[in-house]
């Protein structure tokens, strides 16, 4: 290792441990001011360290390391969102995506359900998938207007067609209720296009029955995440889309960083500290992480910051 890589590699770690630090640090006072409630078995500390290690290992599109080409402001950001969801990016609830060189925090499927059991009472959920040629019928209860599956039968032929149908998933509630979410191909195929990125991911290609009841699982428990007491914790996505590693690496090497901008820590201009970013974000109005004037006029912050802060 050269001592120009190994110096770089220091000031990367550096800033990854001092961002850890920081957000737990602002977690902690949160708590202590009464301001922020944790679920009693989740761990901040074991979210932020597995948080840690996961972007040591994680590059964008040009193979550079995010601690590096991403804004510290941004992953502060999307370590304090994955805290106050209560997610733990270990378990594959939340994902980490550099775009322009900021750090997105993106909850994956089973972050969604993770939240709908700790805010909105969920008891379970299961999805299938409808192929050309199953014999399914579903029905409207006129009084309450809840869904109902008549049947839904499939044999093995159906099961290997490569047309997809539709999409449904069947929840319970603590208290009983039970209701069903039903997406035909063509709304799944309009939630798919809002996906940030050009063009659909090997997984979504490969494993659309997958990815389509994973897409009718997220429409599923946004709704319930925000009729729930919690729902402020949520992030306001209309976009149903599920992250999985695959379709992250995708997205990674369609969109991260297609501008290249300057970290914005003077600390850390180590490497490429002029470049400037050609594209215009709107300004946020989250101040947990806020800069000083002269350097936020030279980067704009992440409209995708911690909602609740």
């Amino acid at each position: 290792m050269s001592t120009e890589t190994k110096k770089t590699t220091e000031v990367a770690k550096k800033k990854q441990t001092d961002i850890t630090s920081t957000v737990l640090k602002k977690v902690e006072a949160f708590q202590q001011a009464g301001e922020l409630r944790l679920p009693k078995n989740y761990s901040p500390e074991n979210a932020l360290k597995s948080a840690q290690l996961m972007l040591s290992e994680t590059t964008d599109k040009n193979g550079k390391a995010v601690m590096e080409s991403c804004s510290r402001t941004s992953i502060a950001n999307a370590l304090l969102k994955t805290v106050v969801w209560g997610l733990s990016p270990n378990k594959g609830q939340v994902y980490f995506i550099p775009y322009a060189g900021k750090l997105e925090c993106s909850v994956s499927y089973t972050g969604n359900i993770a939240i709908a059991k700790r805010y909105a009472g969920l008891k379970r959920i299961k999805a299938n998938c409808v192929m050309k040629g199953d014999d399914f019928e579903f029905e409207v209860d006129n009084e309450s207007g809840r869904k109902k599956i008549v049947h839904h039968k499939q044999t093995l032929e159906s099961i290997g067609s490569e047309k997809i149908e539709g999409a449904y998933a069947v929840y319970e509630l603590e208290d009983g209720t039970i209701d069903v979410e039903i997406m035909s191909f063509s709304q799944i195929s309009k939630s798919w296009d809002q996906r940030q990125g050009n063009g659909l991911s090997p997984a979504h290609k490969n494993f659309p029955d997958q990815m389509a009841m994973k897409t009718v699982l997220n429409r599923a428990c946004k709704l319930l995440v925000r009729t729930s007491d919690d729902s402020i914790l949520y992030d306001d996505e209309d976009k149903n889309i599920d992250h999985t590693k695959e379709d992250v690496k995708h997205d990674v090497k369609q969109n991260a960083n297609k501008d290249t901008i300057d970290i914005d820590d003077v600390e850390y201009e180590e490497v490429d500290d002029e470049v400037k970013s050609s594209e215009k974000t709107p300004e946020s109005k989250d101040k947990t992480f806020e800069k000083p004037a002269k350097e936020k006029s030279e980067n704009q912050e992440d409209p995708n910051q911690a909602k609740a802060f």
